[in-house]
């Protein structure tokens, strides 16, 4: 990196803001980083059945709900899926919000659970298909859906620690500061 003193206003203006987006960034991969330290747990499953499932319309080729607890409003938000199963989930709600509800409703329909554990399902496949599908075929039983406070509160104390030293360290490479004054 260039020495402060060869750096004009402009370029200064851009570096900052460069540091700001990196900071942001930083924050944003939070969950993807922390989620690196919690180890998977098989639990048994508890469903309710529903008996009413979505309908298919073959004509639009899109899912409708046939009660109010088939829609969306019914399931957990987009935060629920951040703390279940981390960024994937929750980028997929944010930015393809109608696909992810497509995807609930089908699997609803086809599984016939409830709108929550669907939810569940659907947001562990979109974290990792590969390991959802092994445990599929597998006959394993695992539940998506109950959040482990515990794991939370140890996965978010390890951020806590981690963020910062990061934040730092990508600091001092912007600005050239001595990497190892992050422990002083």
């Amino acid at each position: 990196l260039f020495p402060v003193s060869l750096l004009n206003e402009r370029f200064t203006v851009s570096t900052a803001m460069l540091s700001t987006m990196l900071k942001l960034l930083t924050i944003l991969l939070l969950p993807a980083l922390a989620a690196c330290f919690v180890p998977q747990q098989n639990r048994a499953v508890t469903t309710t059945q529903s008996f009413m499932v979505p309908r298919f319309d073959p004509q639009e080729g899109k899912w409708y709900p046939t009660s109010p607890e088939e829609e969306a409003s019914a399931g957990y938000d987009i935060w629920g899926s951040l703390l279940r199963q981390g960024p994937n989930p929750f980028i997929q709600r944010v930015f393809q919000a109608d696909e992810y509800e497509q995807g609930v409703l089908k699997f609803m329909s086809g599984d016939k659970v409830d709108r929550n554990t669907a939810q569940a399902e659907m947001d562990a496949y979109l974290q990792n298909p590969n390991d959802w599908a092994y445990n599929r075929v597998n006959g394993y039983n695992v539940d998506y859906l109950t959040l482990n406070s515990k794991q939370i509160t140890l996965t978010l104390t390890w951020a806590a620690i981690i963020v910062p030293l990061l934040g730092r360290g990508i600091y001092c490479a912007i600005t050239g500061d001595n990497v190892w004054a992050i422990l002083l």
